[in-house]
């Protein structure tokens, strides 16, 4: 047998078909190459920033808020006053105002941009002004807070105390904006803005508040977030710089250059090397805090207690978890068998201790004070309860006096109308105004605001007449009613 063979016009189709796929394969591809080159010139054109940098107007105007000298320190005293003043208060919006209003800003982005532009003298010129802006700040806040008899610690004053994970990734983002803001060519109110997120301001006031009540915990805390949330602004700036390309500073001698960027560099380290100690820190509290409220929401109950109070202690030697319960006591085997649970949450070095009356021996102080705190929660809220409870029932009074009263008139109201309407009708001798329900026999009931008018003695039946209808009128639209009926009595 010999093998067949295909016809022509058949290997002809395959071949015509298979160059055609080949071409739309092509095609394919091709246009595949131009929507993802175009994607890519969009997203550059979109995502760029180099493009519109002012380089000079940057520079000029950062050189020139460095400096704090004149109306800059008067404006740096009045607005500390006011974040003093609301730190006092424990009013955000006052605070807020000052913030707004504070030339905090320049010397930390000063630094820098310095640090990025190799730039000494600049340098040295933010620092030595960076110093004079927190040694005025504290010196403000300070005196302020030894002469206000208002020495509570207010929410407010308590949150400025301890930074936490959050307050650096604010100041990180904020630097990275204060710098690409600041570099546009058209201006923007963005530094503000800056300056009231990472909230350099209220941290100074605290540490005035520290050293005027002789609280160190606060001075130090507070300070040390001031000096968190500087460095990463100064650190993003420095990055921000760098990646913006700022043309560097240029030394005439090549040594002299090599020097000045060691030196450059040392700082930097100086500077972030500190701060990330601290970040790690930071994170690594963080990180405890959640473990422990997952635990303490988790594993610690008992049906016969309460949790009044919880309060989670972190130390790089043995972090701990205190909890306060009221109730039954707590028996020592359920406590064990809470320690116990430590270690699923990644606690296993931490002391678990419970407290609670007729539980474990706790600290006097510390319960008396938590006595105190719940005797003082519970009259509180006995005393907001009683509050809105009273006010439920004056709206409820109020409510069923204007259902009885649809005119609003009241008995003030009442001997108010009879005086005006007196002035105006002379020969009135008294009034009676109330609701009348009117049926025609039907289901139909209608309430009509009815006057009943006395009128003296002797007064003529036309005058009568016509006052009536003048007195229809003339309460209608002084009561704003529909309807009025005068009937004479």
């Amino acid at each position: 047998m010999t093998d067949q063979q295909p016809p022509k016009d058949s290997r002809a189709h395959e071949e015509k078909r298979d160059a055609d796929e080949k071409v739309r394969r092509t095609q394919l591809n091709r246009r595949f190459k131009v929507f993802f080159g175009d994607l890519i010139v969009f997203l550059t054109e979109l995502l760029s920033i180099r493009a519109d940098t002012d380089y000079e107007g940057t520079r000029v105007g950062i050189v020139r808020d460095i400096t704090f000298r004149g109306p800059t320190i008067y404006i740096l005293i009045c607005s500390i006053f006011i974040a003093s003043i609301g730190l006092n208060l424990n009013s955000p919006a006052v605070i807020i105002g000052a913030m707004l209003i504070a030339p905090l800003m320049g010397p930390i982005l000063g630094a820098g941009f310095a640090l990025g532009t190799n730039d000494v003298a600049l340098l040295m010129k933010a620092l030595k002004n960076f110093g004079v802006m927190v040694f005025i700040s504290l010196v403000t806040s300070t005196f302020y807070f030894l002469l206000t008899p208002l020495v509570e610690y207010q929410p407010e004053l308590l949150s400025r105390t301890k930074p936490t994970t959050l307050d650096i990734f604010v100041a990180i983002f904020g630097g990275i904006a204060g710098i690409v803001a600041g570099s546009r060519k058209e201006k923007s109110n963005v530094i503000p803005g800056v300056a009231i997120a990472t909230a350099l301001m209220p941290p100074l006031c605290t540490s005035g508040f520290g050293l005027a009540t002789g609280n160190w915990a606060f001075f130090f805390g507070a300070f040390y977030l001031f000096l968190l949330n500087t460095i990463f602004i100064c650190a993003s700036t420095v990055i921000g710089v760098r990646y913006l390309r700022f043309p560097l500073k240029e030394f005439v001698s090549r040594k002299r250059e090599r020097k000045v960027r060691f030196y450059m560099a040392l700082s930097m380290m100086i500077i972030i090397l500190p701060s990330l100690w601290i970040f790690w820190g930071v994170l690594r509290e963080s990180y405890f805090n959640s473990r422990a409220r997952a635990f303490i929401s988790t594993v610690v109950s008992i049906s016969d207690a309460r949790i009044i109070n919880t309060k989670f202690i972190y130390s790089n030697e043995e972090p701990k978890i205190e909890v306060f319960m009221i109730g039954s006591a707590v028996p020592d085997d359920t406590v064990a068998a809470w320690r116990s649970q430590l270690i699923d949450f990644d606690l296993q070095d931490t002391r678990l201790e419970v407290y609670g009356n007729g539980g474990l021996s706790g600290n006097d102080n510390e319960m008396a004070l938590l006595q105190g705190r719940l005797r003082a929660d519970i009259v509180e809220d006995l005393f907001s309860r009683t509050q809105a409870d009273l006010q439920l029932k004056e709206a409820r009074i109020e409510q069923l006096e204007a259902q009885l009263d649809p005119s609003g008139l009241g008995n003030q109201g009442i001997a108010r109308l009879g005086r005006e309407l007196k002035v105006q009708f002379e020969d009135l001798e008294k009034i009676s105004f109330s609701r009348s329900l009117e049926t025609d026999f039907s289901i139909k009931v209608d309430t009509i605001p009815t006057l009943l008018v006395n009128w003296k003695p002797g007064t003529p039946l036309r005058r009568i007449s016509r006052n009536e209808k003048i007195l229809s009128q003339l309460l209608k639209v002084r009561l704003e009613l529909d309807t009025v009926r005068v009937i004479r009595y």
